[in-house]
């Protein structure tokens, strides 16, 4: 490979070219098949030369001004593409205006574009991916989520993942946040609600449409910049609340978990199990069996009672201290 000038540019023709161009300036003829006489002949810079029998010097500036027309041709079909793809591009965003994409918001109807959307804006991502689940996923959709998440990690993305704190006790949610971490992403968990959504290079946002039909898993696909910065800061928001999580089990010697210990702050209050079961988003048959694992931990038997054993008990000090 030829080396660069001193102004770092690449030279424009071999040096075996340039060679065979010199002596042939000096009268020398060349022969079909020699050394860089393809180069000359593509440029103009070498011709036939029929009473020579054999390739000649071709006049230098007629090449210059030949190459020149080429070259302005060449630039201008540039530009007409440009503007080709610019007037499609065009086309695409008011189609997507449309189907009900406005002022950078897109509907995405159901969960197969919202799965080609996703795959569109991860492909390209090059900064940051942050994600959070209020949702138990799969066996089959957490194996489908590493490889795509391995493979972001591998392209140096920062990843944040919010689960569900109860993924703590699962074992699928265990060995993915356990395989993460060990390469780098951040996985926290959180007790409900939060938002469920995907932010790509905090510029491509994906939020549940609560407004479409559920059972098509609906989606809005932001892009409008300021929108965008309002979901970073929401996620955040909720990443701040979330706790650190490597994958390890949930401590067998622990007798309260998050979402019980928001359970007896709730009920000291003096909230009732139902407007707790709201702001959590949880049934209260939920919140009645955690109660009922309460009960048998502290040997308590009313909720009474297990309000003044939260409030009074050396063990639940050291369960509160698990909030700090």
């Amino acid at each position: 490979m030829e080396k660069p000038d001193k102004r770092g540019r690449r030279p424009f023709v071999s040096d075996t070219a340039r060679e065979l161009l010199t002596r042939m300036q000096y009268g020398q003829p060349a022969n079909k098949g020699e050394p860089g006489l393809d180069e000359l002949v593509a440029l103009g810079l070498a011709t036939w030369g029929s009473s020579a029998r054999a390739y000649i010097a071709a006049d230098a500036q007629h090449a210059e001004r030949q190459f020149a027309q080429r070259a302005h041709r060449d630039i201008r079909a540039a530009l007409r593409s440009i503007e080709s793809m610019r007037d499609l591009t065009d086309e695409v965003r008011t189609y997507d205006c449309a189907t009900g994409g406005v002022g950078g918001v897109r509907v995405l109807p159901d969960v197969e574009a919202v799965t080609v959307e996703i795959g569109r804006a991860t492909s390209a991502a090059t900064t940051s991916m942050y994600t959070a689940h209020p949702v138990v996923r799969s066996p089959e959709t957490l194996d489908m989520a590493w490889e795509t998440d391995r493979e972001l990690r591998a392209r140096g993305l920062t990843f944040k993942t919010i689960y569900l704190d109860n993924a703590r006790s699962r074992l699928p949610e265990q060995d993915y946040a356990a395989k993460m971490t060990a390469i780098g992403g951040e996985i926290r968990t959180a007790l409900p609600p939060y938002e469920r959504m995907i932010i790509v290079d905090e510029r491509t946002v994906f939020i549940t449409d609560h407004h479409g039909d559920p059972d098509l898993k609906p989606a809005l696909m932001i892009t409008h910049a300021s929108l965008v910065t309002t979901m970073v800061n929401v996620f955040h928001q909720q990443w701040d609340r979330a706790e650190p999580w490597n994958g390890e089990p949930r401590s067998a010697g622990s007798i309260t978990t998050p979402r019980s210990r928001r359970v007896l702050r709730r009920l000291a209050e003096g909230k009732n199990i139902k407007a707790i079961a709201g702001e959590l988003d949880v049934s209260t048959s939920t919140l009645y069996a955690d109660l009922k694992g309460l009960y048998a931990a502290t040997g308590t038997s009313t909720e009474f009672g297990l309000g003044i054993w939260y409030a009074t008990s050396e063990q639940a000090r050291k369960e509160r201290e698990k909030d700090r």
